[in-house]
């Protein structure tokens, strides 16, 4: 538990009579409790005396044991089940008064080798090991630093409530991927509301050749947003078909011109120097970067991931410009699940700026109707440009023709298919007749054996 939450009230050893085989830490109801070490959740839930308990089982390579943690209310209130990986000073579970209890406190026993194995006196099994770090308190690497998440469909359930209480200040919520409607986005808005975080929205895009437009990818998003969950969009650009550039700017500008603003674009340092058609653009026309890089991925709390606020990465430019925010990990433990996990270096003012700052001036009627052309033809010739000239590549739905020379391919067949079909009813007569000759030809049984014995 935290250094000053609680109070020892019990040791090992005898008590009223008794062996008392655990330490006994009271507490005020709801105070949190961490895993004294890495490892598996063996036991969880329901148990006599305890009322509830979690029993974590140690490997070698974490000190090794097993410990058990008592009288909470609810076991499974951090998203914990049998199975689960847990790290050593993760938070898993609220002190409470549950079994047989005199009043709120949490109850730890440490077995010395497997659950079941001889318990050891938990303060000498503890004795070095520093308290646990609160998600709410910051170490000095990174001061000025705040958290936050990015989720979509595949953390269905998660709170974004319990990531708040962590110590996570925003969350960028995935509307889309090509038109794919994310299910929970509208879900995880509420939530976010409801948690206080800063807020966004990211939409994936696709390359048009994937079988969508850029157009139809940000009307899905603009779809599932609806007018009550509108939220400023980042462009998801890490598609393995690639990029061009003028596919994000045509992102950019559909979303502005319905009043969504695009603080920037999310994508990976490989991707972005390599994976755009045409080469490494300057980003600063699309906003600010957020980019992922990951390094080993470790699985833990986010603070205790974060790489500090002197690494290298927050230099690397892509495009120009250093990364605003910095996707450092994917593996880090939030509200029970294991998520993808950013940093920003500021307040959460100028994070809330960042998304929502001010928006650019609206297209001019020119300007309107050289993006309603631009729109038009690219469903006639393709989405693939040339600076300002398209490229006539047509779409995989077109078999790589523009629309007119298509239709134009098919309705060369059209007289072949209606000669093939004038000739139908001939052809069907005259396979008529050869049938019904060959059944007047055919000799009976009794005649063919007559036959047979006759030419014998």
């Amino acid at each position: 538990m935290l250094q000053d939450s609680y109070t020892l009230t019990s040791g090992f050893g005898p008590r009223w009579g008794t062996h008392h085989s655990g330490l006994d830490f009271g507490a005020a109801d709801g105070t949190p409790f961490y895993a004294c070490a890495g490892g598996t959740v063996q036991y969880i839930g329901s148990a006599q005396g305890y009322g509830q308990w979690i029993v974590l089982d140690h490997p070698d390579s974490e000190g090794g044991g097993c410990t058990e943690y008592g009288h909470m209310w609810d076991a499974f209130a951090t998203g914990l089940k049998v199975g689960d990986w847990v790290h050593a000073g993760q938070l898993i579970g609220y002190v409470g008064s549950n079994g047989e209890s005199t009043g709120p406190h949490l109850h730890l026993g440490v077995h010395e080798y497997d659950y079941g194995s001889r318990l050891v006196d938990p303060e000498e099994w503890l004795r070095g090991c520093p308290h646990p770090l609160p998600y709410n308190t910051v170490p000095n690497n990174v001061t000025g630093t705040i958290f936050g998440v990015d989720v979509s469909e595949h953390q269905d359930g998660m709170s974004l409530v319990a990531a708040a209480n962590e110590g996570i200040d925003f969350a960028i919520i995935r509307t889309s991927d090509g038109t794919y409607q994310d299910r929970t986005y509208r879900s995880h808005v509420d939530d976010a509301r409801a948690a206080g975080l800063v807020s966004a929205a990211y939409c994936y895009l696709r390359n048009p050749n994937e079988g969508t437009s850029i157009q139809q990818q940000v009307g899905a998003a603009l779809e599932v947003m609806g007018d009550n969950h509108r939220l400023p969009v980042w462009l998801d650009c890490e598609t393995d078909a690639g990029l061009t550039e003028d596919h994000i700017w045509e992102a950019k500008r559909l979303f502005e011109m319905m009043g969504v603003r695009v603080p920037g674009v999310y994508t990976y340092v490989p991707w972005w120097e390599q994976r755009i058609h045409g080469g490494e653009p300057d980003s600063h026309r699309f906003g600010a970067m957020w980019v992922a890089a990951y390094g080993d991925n470790p699985h833990g709390a986010p603070r205790l991931l974060y790489g500090g606020n002197s690494h290298p990465q927050w230099d690397y430019p892509l495009g120009n410009q250093k990364p605003a925010i910095w996707q450092f990990g994917s593996n880090a433990r939030v509200a029970g699940y294991d998520v993808d996990i950013n940093a920003y270096r500021g307040t959460r003012a100028e994070l809330e700026h960042l998304f929502t700052g001010g928006m650019p001036a609206p297209m001019t009627k020119d300007e309107g109707e050289s993006q309603m052309l631009r729109w038009i033809l690219d469903q006639l010739v393709g989405p693939e440009w040339e600076g300002d000239k398209p490229k006539f590549s047509g779409w995989k739905q077109t078999e790589g023709k523009t629309l007119t020379d298509y239709i134009a391919d098919k309705l060369r067949l059209l007289p072949e298919i209606a000669r093939t079909v004038a000739t139908l009813p001939e052809r069907l007569d005259r396979i008529e007749k050869l049938l019904t000759a060959g059944s007047d030809n055919q000799p009976s049984g009794e005649a063919s054996k007559s036959s047979q014995k006759e030419a014998e």
